[in-house]
């Protein structure tokens, strides 16, 4: 038995919609998800964003409600803000880019990840509107920043639509260029390698050619890196040259990154017998 009855709460949440009232609405769910396991809560906040949709089908207001619940610190409240922008950015792309890129950074772990995958899903479908804003994006100092748009790659880059091989690499590199230290793990053998190697292995391969012979470190790292995922093992006959050219790389860093890169190859790759690059 819900401590609050269903009715209730359904009511209170509707007429908090319909008002465009954002504290009304938390404060409408915070008794019954308060006391509700997982599970429970998350079926509660399915019911929740149908109330919202219900009660408030004007999509500009429906906007503004959702940038409402985005700057209110609660988690819930956050939680519902990505799903109403992420489905409703049509009305009001300006508002709902910047409410979502706010969202990148929220203090709440399952927020940050599901504002990543909000993205995602909105460059599959608004790609010509939604990419710009994502390379916008792609210059931030925020490590949580960067992962949402490399998350928004890896996605997009899953569809395997052929019009979207170059747009994506060429995203994945304004990434790699300044990307914060913190955010490596998300683009090299995340995006690089199951994302977009494992998509697109022919236009990868040689994009990594590009890299590998760029003058900046910090792609060239990213580059080495990408050869720790399991996609560069299986696409090997591809990428094994310019393994070999990162090997000679004049910067210690990207000298290490083979390295650690190595070892992964060597635990998925068959042994050579010609004694070859990877023994």
């Amino acid at each position: 038995m819900m401590p609050l009855a269903e009715q209730d709460w359904k009511r209170d949440a509707a007429d908090a919609a319909s008002r465009g009232s954002a504290s009304a609405l938390t404060a409408a769910l915070g008794p019954v998800l308060g006391t509700l396991p997982d599970k429970q809560s998350r079926a509660v906040k399915h019911q929740a964003l149908q109330v919202i949709e219900a009660a408030l089908p004007d999509p500009k207001r429906l906007i503004r409600l959702a940038s409402g619940l985005a700057q209110i610190g609660d988690e819930t409240a956050q939680e519902l803000a990505v799903f109403l922008l992420s489905g409703h950015y049509a009305a009001d792309p300006d508002e709902t880019a910047e409410r979502l890129r706010s969202l990148t950074d929220s203090p709440h772990p399952t927020v940050r990840r599901w504002t990543g995958e909000a993205c995602g899903t909105l460059l599959v479908k608004q790609f010509p509107s939604f990419y710009p804003r994502l390379a916008a994006w792609s210059a931030s100092p925020l490590p949580n920043e960067i992962a949402a748009v490399a998350h928004a790659v890896r996605i997009a880059a899953k569809t395997r639509n052929p019009a979207w091989s170059r747009p994506l690499l060429d995203l994945a590199e304004l990434l790699m260029s300044g990307a914060p230290a913190a955010a490596g793990k998300a683009i090299s053998p995340l995006t690089l390698g199951e994302g977009l190697l494992a998509s697109y292995p022919e236009e990868t391969a040689a994009r990594l050619d590009v890299w590998i012979a760029g003058g900046d470190e910090a792609v060239r790292i990213h580059a080495a890196n990408m050869y720790a995922s399991a996609a560069a093992a299986e696409h090997w006959d591809l990428l094994a040259p310019g393994f070999a050219k990162l090997e000679q790389d004049a910067s210690p860093a990207v000298r290490r990154a083979v390295a650690r890169a190595r070892k992964q190859l060597l635990k998925r790759l068959p042994p050579d017998p010609s004694g070859g690059l990877l023994p």
